[in-house]
């Protein structure tokens, strides 16, 4: 089977950088689609070889939603393993193997579509909170934790180096 993208080496674990644009106790999701039905996700996606994490996620950001973001700290990491994966969305393979690094992130800009959505992307929503897990948001773990933990004071920690 060919790399699901053009950076992919098969076998590799890919690694993604997305961000949490929260204001007002909202968060700044993408809404998508495909056959499986309707979901929300975060904006970000793969970073290309040779690109920091930071520079990634401020590119997939801006191609996607048309805004520029400024990463602040890392609050989570998550391994997305399709093998074992609950729910196979926009194409999701089995072997697929994904580091998802998720980055407090502030934004410069109104939202819009970007030049360049993935292709599952209906638009975009700020959705509160609370209601994260009533949108088929994903990671399903994320939407139980973040309002908890936004309001505990999770951020900021101070541990993304970036590319020193």
């Amino acid at each position: 089977m060919p790399p699901a993208h053009k950076d992919e080496v098969p076998g590799a674990i890919r690694v993604a950088a997305r961000a949490l644009i929260i204001e007002e106790g909202r968060l700044l999701v993408m809404t998508m689609r495909d056959a499986t039905g309707e979901w929300c996700v975060t904006p970000g996606g793969g970073v290309h070889r040779g690109e920091t994490l930071g520079r990634g996620l401020r590119r997939e950001v801006h191609e996607e939603i048309g805004i520029e973001v400024t990463p602040d700290d890392i609050v989570y990491v998550r391994e997305l393993i399709g093998s074992s994966a609950k729910v196979r969305y926009g194409g999701l393979q089995a072997d697929t193997h994904q580091l998802e690094i998720f980055f407090h992130c502030k934004r410069r800009g109104e939202v819009r579509m970007g030049a360049t959505p993935d292709s599952h992307c209906t638009g975009f929503a700020w959705v509160p909170l609370k209601e994260l897990k009533q949108r088929n948001f994903f990671p399903e773990a994320l939407a139980e934790r973040l309002a908890r933990d936004v309001h505990t004071g999770f951020m900021p920690h101070g541990n993304y180096l970036g590319d020193a």
